[in-house]
């Protein structure tokens, strides 16, 4: 094992050096505390052995920095070698973070015996960390796999949905993927992020209760066909509704609110502003490009524009001023994503 020594007095240093090298340890030594966690920081080492009373750092003040080092740093044993041998002392230096505790002066034959024991430590503890590891990377693929399983079978079954009225499974990947750019730029953190990916392709499930008649239809549609379109919200909020996933609770507010009017007057409910779900107000503003941007079954694509003329008048009125906000600086990624995902 490589074994940092930290002590002060030179003859007690230079016995723990002969005892450690004649058991077949590499040995590095130091004065003191500051020394010492210089040599920590700058070598391998498996096990140190310190004093409690040096110059310039005392033997717990460098425990505590070693302590305090990244986890990701191998583990180290820490032995603290002292003549203080009070209750209160070693419950003190136990709870520093040092293993085990050797009085002055020490016998050769106990020296030995902790550090072996130290040894033994230190292997099953780097043993058990590498387990450790290896098992969080087998759990982050396995993760992540079932996440690109769902988010496929997802997008699949919606394309399907989706065909109904001759979309492509091209909508509801930009839709994901426009969504999940705003709240990216918004700040959320990644377990929402991921499921605004998978929840926002369902932001129209709902139109599978619309019938064709209506879904497909060219012209105008009557006030009575539009209240069936309009329904798809309610539906798609049934179909997702009552689930305790936190995915599929987001994906239900999408589906219900998509529609919903940053004033208010928007459909089914009519609620307004913050009242909206935030996924739901990044939805729209997503949902209205696209459409707009994209040839629909009843009109062909809108030139540039003319959708940027049409959606910043929805700006404060239809969209969250704030996303809309986003969404003007993120326009050249909006337009690289539709691109790439016709």
């Amino acid at each position: 094992m490589n074994i940092l020594v930290a002590e002060d007095e030179t003859i007690t240093l230079q016995r723990i050096q002969h005892f450690l090298e004649e058991w077949g340890h590499r040995v590095f030594t130091a004065k003191n505390g500051l020394d010492a966690l210089e040599q920590f920081l700058s070598s391998e080492v498996d096990l140190i052995i310190t004093d409690w009373l040096m110059p310039e750092m005392d033997g717990l003040e460098f425990v505590r920095n070693i302590k305090g080092q990244s986890n990701d740093n191998p583990y180290t044993y820490i032995i603290l070698l002292t003549s203080k041998a009070e209750k209160e002392d070693v419950i003190k230096a136990l709870d520093c973070g040092v293993d085990d505790y050797i009085i002055k002066p020490f016998d050769p034959d106990e020296l030995r015996a902790r550090v072996n024991v130290g040894e033994r430590t230190v292997k099953l503890e780097r043993t058990l960390k590498d387990y450790s590891q290896g098992l969080e990377k087998i759990v982050r693929k396995q993760t992540s796999l079932i996440r690109q399983t769902q988010e496929e079978t997802i997008i699949r079954l919606l394309t399907a949905l989706e065909s109904r009225d001759q979309e492509t499974g091209g909508h509801v990947r930009r839709i994901a993927l426009f969504s999940v750019c705003l709240a990216t730029a918004a700040g959320w953190q990644s377990d929402k992020i991921n499921d605004l990916q998978l929840g926002a392709p369902m932001h129209d499930i709902g139109k599978i209760g619309v019938p064709d008649s209506i879904l497909l239809k060219k012209g105008r549609l009557t006030e009575n066909e539009f209240e069936f379109i309009k329904a798809h919200t309610t539906i798609g909020g049934q179909i997702l509704g009552d689930s305790e996933i936190p995915m599929l609770q987001m994906a239900h507010d999408i589906a219900l609110c998509h529609h919903e009017k940053w004033d208010g007057t928007g459909y089914p409910a009519g609620i307004s502003g913050e009242q909206i779900p935030e996924a739901a107000r990044i939805v729209a503003i997503a949902d209205v490009y696209d459409a707009l941007s994209q040839d629909r079954i009843y009109r062909k694509a809108s030139p540039e524009n003319e959708v940027l003329t049409k959606m910043n008048e929805g700006r404060g009125t239809h969209f969250d001023p704030f996303f809309y906000n986003l969404f003007i600086v993120l326009l050249p990624e909006f337009k690289r994503i539709a691109k790439e995902n016709r």
